[in-house]
Parts: structure tokens; sequence; C-alpha cells
């Protein structure tokens, strides 16, 4: 345990920095919700003495879901102070959710995959998973500029209190070449 404790020594103290989503990802939900919602909305209007104006308010659903989405990618503010080892989460109606890094429970991070064969570590959705406290946790897709920052940030938390880490964990950060310093001993598993 004590031989990954040097991790966090290691780092120079950063100042605090902000991530959030960038105009493109909320954007493209913005459109694609409210053109579908404009569309389903008048489809289902058509059809609504019948049974199925069902299957396009099915749609409109989602298309609603894109709006909220939309809003909250727009609001959210992800505040990263790598000298108090704090990550913070601020959006709009949602409460301010802060993680104290020192007392991380587990860091995973996952590959949701890509349409296009071959682009693993260069697009694709990557999200990480933060646990820590009674029961809390906190989701950061790599769609966040300064995801990388954020995903070296928590992992070398991880490494330096100690914690192992998955397989999947291993894989996804050497394939976005983030520098935590990872070796196959800290896996929960043999490999």
């Amino acid at each position: 345990m004590r031989r990954w404790c040097s991790t966090l020594d290691s780092m120079q103290a950063k100042p605090p920095f902000e991530a959030r989503y960038g105009p493109s990802t909320w954007i493209g939900d913005a459109a694609l919700g409210g053109l579908g919602a404009a569309l389903l909305g008048l489809w289902t209007a058509v059809l609504l003495p019948s049974f199925w104006a069902a299957l396009p308010g099915l749609g409109l659903v989602g298309s609603l879901y894109l709006l909220a989405r939309m809003l909250w990618q727009w609001t959210v503010v992800y505040r990263v102070d790598p000298g108090g080892m704090t990550l913070e989460r601020r959006a709009l109606f949602a409460g301010t959710e802060r993680v104290d890094l020192r007392g991380l429970e587990r860091a995973d991070l996952y590959y949701l995959g890509t349409l296009l064969r071959g682009a693993r570590g260069k697009r694709g959705l990557f999200v990480l998973h933060v646990k820590y406290g009674a029961g809390g946790a906190m989701r950061i897709e790599s769609k966040v500029e300064g995801f990388h920052d954020i995903a070296t940030l928590v992992l070398q938390s991880a490494i330096s209190q100690g914690r192992t880490i998955s397989l999947a964990t291993y894989d996804n950060a050497t394939a976005l070449e983030l520098d935590v310093r990872l070796r196959t001993e800290m896996i929960d598993r043999p490999v």
C-alpha cells in the first residue's frame, strides 16, 4: 500500500480550474431535441384521438429528454482544486455536490463506445465514475472539456490511497494516454 503513496507527493500543485461541456455538445442535443419535439409533437397531435398516437408520443418523450439534457449540459460546471484535493459539481436545478478526493472509495473509467472502428482512445465516450462517502457517487463524461485533467487527478488520488483499480480502468486509462503511473499489480484481480 505504501508503494503507491508517492504518486500524489510527486504532483505539482496546480491552480483550481473549471471544466464544462463544450458548446458543440449541448447545441447538438438542442437541435435534435427541438426538431424532434416539434415534429413528433405535431404528429402526436394529429393522431391524438387514436391509439397510434402513443408511438410518436414515446419519441416526443425522448426529444424532451434531449432538451432537458441540453439544459443540464449548458449549466453544469465542474470546479477542480488540485491543491485542496476537491472536485465540485454545480448545475441549474441541482444542488452543489462536493467530493473530497482524499476519501475516495473507488474510481472507475468506463468506455461506452463509438461507431467508428479503431477510434478507441481518440473518439467515443469515456465515463469516470467516482464513488465516495456513504453512498455518494459522481459521473463525469469525456465530453467535458478538461476531462483528462479531472480523470488524471481522480485516478492519481485513488492510487495514492492504495485503492485497487479494475482491468477496464487500467485499459481505458492507457487508451486515453493518462499519465497516472498505473501498474498491473494495482488491478483488483490477476492479469
